[in-house]
C-alpha cells in the first residue's frame, strides 16, 4: 500500500460537432442545441440514412507543418487543436517542462487512406510508397500531435473501440499514481471515415432521425467525430506552480465483458462490477455520486444494459442520480466519446449544471432512470463517466469537486512483477516461453509470407468461427502463454486478468477489401460479419471473449515497437494498481499491402531479410498474486522505460549489467544504429536478435521479449535487456530471475 497521489484536473480542450472549444460545447450543450445534420463529407450510396454529426470548416492544413498536409488527417486535426486548447487552459507547455501524452483512438487517417488502399488492393503489383498513407497508423494522430505541438516526453496511442478516450485518460492517471508522470495530456479523438458509416449502416446500428438516447422509441445511434482533451496533474505538482484546478479525477476501472464482440451483456453485470470498482477506488459510495454521464448511444441494447448496469451499482440510489446522455447533440464520436463526456462531467462540477438528454422524449420503461431532459442548475460533487466499447470493454472515471470529500484510500501496488508465462506462434510453430528460445538459435531462415499455423489444431473452431486470422493469432499467443503460467481460463481467477496487443497497421487486408467492396458494389453489401473485426482492438477483444479475460483489455499500437510497448503498458498498468495479471504481446500478419506499402514507407522493413507474420504473449502478474496461486516465475521485471527522439540517455538509471552473464535482446539486428546504447555500460553487452529466424516483420520484437524471458528463465543470462526501436521512439524492459 502506499499513499495516493490526488490527481487533478487543470485544463480541458475539445472539439465538437458544436463548436471548437470546451466552453463554447458546454453552452450549447446546456442550451439544447444540436450538431446532427445530413453528411457532406462524403457520399456513400447504399448507405442508410444520411445522418452525421460533422465538425464544420475542419482541414489538416491548418495544423500540418507547410507542404505536409498530404499525410495528415481531420483527426490529427482536430487533435492538435483541442491539445493546443487544454495545454493553454492549464497554463503549461512541453517546451517548458516534461509532458506526457496519451491519445486513444480507432479511425486515425482512415477518411483520407480508404479510397486510396482500396484502389491500390486491386492491382498488388502496383503497390507503391505514397505519402497519403503515412496518416493511416492508428500511431500517426499521435506523432502528428508531437511534431505540431510537443516535445512531449513520453507518447503513447491506445485503441479500445469506444471507450478509449477514456482509457487513456485512465492511462494516464496510472502514470500519475505509480509516481511515472508529473504532467499528462490525455483524450481521445476520431474522424468520420467511409469504412465506420458503411459498417455501423451493415450492422443495421444507424438511426434514420436524430438519436434518442434511452428513449422508448430509440431505434439507432448517429456517428459523429470530434475531440477532447485533459491536464491531468499531481497536486502537489499543480500547487506548486500555482495552477487552478477544475475537478479532481479521483477514482477509475476498466475490466472487460468476455461476452460478445458487438452486443453488450443485456444484464449489465460486467459494466456494473467496473462502476461499482471505480466508485470505491474513489473511497466513495453511490451516495455521493450525484451525476452519471452516460455512454448513452440510443441503441436498443445498449441503453437497457446501461440502464441495469446503474440498476445494479446503485442499488435504492439510482432512483435519485441524475442520468444524461450527450450523443443525441454531437452523436457518438467513437474514440472521442469518452474523452468528450469526461470534458463535460468535469464542466457539470465546474459550472454546476446538469446536461439535457437531447432527443429523449418518452423515457423507455426498461431503462428506469432519472433521466435529465432539461439542463438544470444542481449541486455535483461527483460524476461517474462510462464508456463502453466493442468487444465489451468498459471503462468508469470518477470526477469529484475539489476538496469535497476525505483524501482517497490508499492504492494497493504490487511489491513486484513478474513474467510467469509467455508464448510465440509464428515460423516455428506455437512454442511457449522456453521453447521460443530457438528463436535466438542459429538457424535457417523462414520462407517469407504467411506461418503454417492451423487453427483447428490450437482452437475450438466453433467457438473461434468469430475470429479474423489476428484474431485467432492473437487467441493461440495468449491461450498458450497462459497455459504455461498454469491459469484456468474463463473462471472466477481470470476476473482481474486483462490483456494488451497491437499491431502496427491493424487490419490492412481485411480493411482494403471491405472498403473495395462497398466502392465496388454498394454499401448495402457491406459485411456485418467483417466490419467489427477491423478496429484495432478487435484481436485481443476476441482472444478476452474466448478466453474468458475479464480484466483491462485494449490495443496499442507504435509502428514496429508494437509490441514492446504493449509490455510496457502492461507493467505500467500493474505498477499502478490496475489488473491483477495482464497479458501483452502483438499480432502481425503477412500482408501484400503492408510489404510493399506500408511496412517501407512507415516502418522502414524492407529487403532486411524474409517478411513474415506471427503473435507474441507474455504475462505479466502481480509477484503476491503469482505466489498465491503457487505460479513459478520465469523472469522478474526490474526496470522499464520508454522515449522519443533518438533515446540519448535513456538507460542512463538502467541498472548495470552483470559482467559475462547479461545479454541484449533486439528484434532486428540491424536497429542497432538506432538503439540507445552509445555511452552505456550495457553498450558492451552482448546483442542478440530474432529477426533471422522469426522473419523480418514488425512484431519480432515481441518474439524477442520471450525469448529474453526464456533465456532468464533457464539460466542463459543473469540479466536481459529487451530493446524495442521505431522510428523516433523505444521502449526497454529489464529481466532478472525472481529469487526469493
Amino acid at each position: 500500500m502506499t499513499t495516493t497521489p490526488r490527481v487533478w484536473v487543470t485544463g480541458i480542450g475539445v472539439v465538437s460537432p458544436l463548436a471548437r472549444g470546451a466552453g463554447a460545447t458546454m453552452d450549447r450543450l446546456l442550451a439544447g442545441d444540436r450538431g446532427i445534420r445530413r453528411l457532406s463529407l462524403f457520399e456513400l450510396p447504399g448507405a442508410a440514412p444520411g445522418l452525421a454529426a460533422e465538425v464544420a470548416d475542419l482541414h489538416a492544413a491548418d495544423v500540418a507543418p507547410p507542404g505536409e498536409d498530404l499525410g495528415w488527417s481531420r483527426t490529427d486535426a482536430m487533435s492538435v487543436i483541442a491539445v493546443r486548447e487544454a495545454l493553454a487552459h492549464a497554463g503549461v507547455h512541453p517546451t517548458t517542462s516534461p509532458i506526457d501524452l496519451v491519445l486513444g483512438g480507432t479511425t486515425a487517417g482512415m477518411f483520407e487512406t480508404e479510397v486510396t488502399l482500396a484502389a491500390l488492393s486491386r492491382d498488388p503489383a502496383a503497390i507503391a510508397p505514397l505519402q497519403q498513407l503515412l496518416s493511416h497508423p492508428l500511431s500517426s494522430t499521435a506523432d502528428h500531435v508531437r511534431a505540431a505541438v510537443g516535445p512531449f516526453r513520453r507518447v503513447r496511442s491506445v485503441c479500445s473501440a469506444c471507450s478509449s478516450g477514456a482509457n487513456a485518460i485512465l492511462l494516464a492517471a496510472a502514470w500519475i499514481r505509480a509516481g511515472r508522470s508529473r504532467c499528462v495530456i490525455a483524450g481521445g479523438a476520431d474522424g468520420l471515415c467511409r469504412l465506420t458509416y458503411a459498417g455501423f449502416s451493415a450492422l443495421s446500428a444507424l438511426s434514420a432521425d436524430p438519436c434518442r438516447p434511452f428513449d422508448r422509441r430509440r431505434n439507432g445511434l448517429n456517428l459523429g467525430e470530434g475531440a477532447a482533451f485533459l491536464v491531468l496533474e499531481p497536486e502537489d505538482a499543480a500547487r506548486a506552480r500555482g495552477a487552478r484546478p477544475l475537478a479532481e479525477l479521483r477514482g477509475f476501472a476498466v475490466g472487460a465483458e468476455a461476452h460478445h464482440i458487438t452486443n453488450p451483456e443485456g444484464e449489465g453485470v460486467s459494466a456494473a462490477r467496473v462502476m461499482s470498482e471505480a466508485i470505491a477506488r474513489a473511497g466513495l459510495t453511490p451516495a455521493n455520486i450525484d451525476y452519471v454521464n452516460a455512454h448513452g448511444t440510443a441503441t436498443t441494447l445498449n441503453d437497457s444494459m446501461e440502464a441495469a448496469a446503474i440498476g445494479r451499482c446503485f442499488g435504492a440510489e439510482a432512483a435519485r442520480v441524475a442520468v444524461s446522455s450527450a450523443k443525441g447533440q454531437i452523436g457518438h464520436t467513437l474514440a472521442a466519446a469518452g474523452a468528450i463526456e469526461a470534458a463535460i462531467s468535469v464542466m457539470a462540477i465546474q459550472r454546476g449544471m446538469l446536461p439535457p438528454t437531447i432527443g429523449l422524449e418518452e423515457a423507455d420503461p426498461a431503462c428506469p432512470l432519472a433521466l435529465v431532459t432539461t439542463a438544470r442548475a444542481a449541486p455535483v460533487r461527483a460524476v461517474i463517466s462510462n464508456s463502453f466499447g466493442f468487444g465489451g470493454t468498459d471503462s468508469v472515471l470518477v470526477f469529484t469537486a475539489l476538496d469535497a470529500f476525505p483524501e482517497p484510500p490508499p492504492v494497493s501496488v504490487p511489491s513486484r512483477i513478474v513474467v510467469t508465462g509467455g508464448a510465440t506462434v509464428g515460423p516455428l510453430g506455437v512454442l511457449g516461453a522456453r521453447g521460443s528460445l530457438a528463436y535466438l538459435d542459429a538457424g535457417p531462415a523462414p520462407a517469407p509470407g504467411a506461418i503454417d499455423v492451423r487453427p483447428a489444431d490450437h482452437l475450438d473452431v466453433g467457438k473461434a468461427r468469430r475470429l479474423d486470422r489476428a484474431g485467432r493469432l492473437t487467441t493461440i499467443a495468449t491461450a498458450a502463454a497462459g497455459a504455461e503460467a498454469g491459469l484456468v481460463f474463463g473462471t472466477p481467477g481470470c476476473t482481474d486478468v486483462g490483456a494488451i496487443s497491437g499491431s502496427a497497421f491493424g487490419s490492412v487486408d481485411g480493411s482494403t477489401a471491405f472498403m473495395r467492396r462497398v466502392f465496388d458494389k454498394g454499401a448495402k453489401f457491406a459485411s456485418p460479419a467483417d466490419f467489427p473485426n477491423l478496429v484495432p482492438s478487435s484481436p485481443i477483444g476476441h482472444a478476452s471473449i474466448y478466453l474468458g479475460l475479464r480484466g483491462p483489455v485494449l490495443a496499442v499500437s507504435d509502428l514496429e515497437a508494437t509490441a514492446e510497448c504493449a509490455m510496457v503498458t502492461a507493467v505500467e498498468l500493474l505498477d499502478g494498481g490496475v489488473g491483477g495479471a495482464i497479458f501483452a504481446g502483438s499480432a502481425e500478419e503477412w500482408s501484400v499491402m503492408v510489404d510493399r506499402c506500408l511496412g517501407p514507407l512507415c516502418s522502414g522493413i524492407t529487403d532486411r531479410g524474409p517478411r513474415s507474420e506471427g503473435a507474441s504473449a507474455l504475462l505479466f502478474e502481480s509477484g503476491d498474486r503469482a505466489d498465491a496461486r503457487g505460479a513459478a516465475a520465469l523472469a522478474r521485471v526490474v526496470w522499464w522505460t520508454s522515449w522519443r527522439d533518438d533515446g540519448a540517455g535513456a538507460l542512463a538509471d538502467a541498472p548495470l549489467p552483470l559482467a559475462g552473464s547479461s545479454i541484449v535482446v533486439v528484434g532486428r539486428a540491424g536497429d542497432r544504429a538506432r538503439l540507445p546504447l552509445v555511452g552505456s555500460p550495457w553498450s558492451a553487452v552482448p546483442l542478440r536478435a530474432v529477426a533471422d529466424r522469426a522473419g523480418d516483420h514488425e512484431g519480432a520484437g515481441g518474439f524477442a521479449a520471450v525469448a529474453a524471458v526464456a533465456a532468464v528463465a533457464v539460466g542463459d543470462s543473469a540479466t536481459a535487456l529487451v530493446l524495442g526501436v521505431a522510428r523516433d521512439r523505444g521502449f526497454a524492459i529489464l529481466l532478472v530471475p525472481d529469487h526469493p
